[in-house]
């Protein structure tokens, strides 16, 4: 098994042990496993990709959210690109404006994933909510 192999079997287990049933409650076993296949089915070059679009969004998201401004043309361009970041991980033809606002607003939402872009800027997980809502209201 290739290292890239071990790390999708890794982030499976993970992703399971961590929101398995949670996820199961709330969306059902057709969502999660639709979640689990897309996982097991990306290339490694996808897997590259997702992670240079991550860093790249939160490389932004340090440099903007200080700034407070999330309508500015640099906060558009993180939005557009946490966008593409997160259809590497959603079924084809599955990302919305909507779907993607609703993802941002999980940041705000759950304590998990604010603590996450509090970790990576102070005011993150709001800042990047509001920059997503502006960038898909005007798709």
């Amino acid at each position: 098994m290739s290292s890239f192999e071990e790390i999708k079997k890794k982030m499976v287990e993970e992703n399971e042990e961590r929101y398995g049933n949670e996820i199961r409650e709330k969306y059902g076993e057709e969502v999660y496993e639709t979640s689990a296949n897309i996982i097991n089915g990306l290339t490694e070059e996808k897997w590259i990709r997702s992670e240079t679009l991550r860093q790249k969004t939160e490389a932004m998201l340090k440099e903007l959210a200080p700034r407070g401004d999330h309508k500015c043309a640099e906060a558009m361009e993180m939005a557009r690109l946490h966008g593409e970041w997160a259809n590497c991980f959603w079924a084809d033809g599955a990302y919305s404006p909507e779907a993607h606002t609703a993802l941002a607003k999980m940041y705000v939402e759950d304590e998990r994933f604010t603590a996450y872009y509090e970790a990576v800027v102070k005011g993150g997980a709001e800042f990047l909510y509001k920059a997503v809502e502006y960038y898909c209201s005007q798709k």
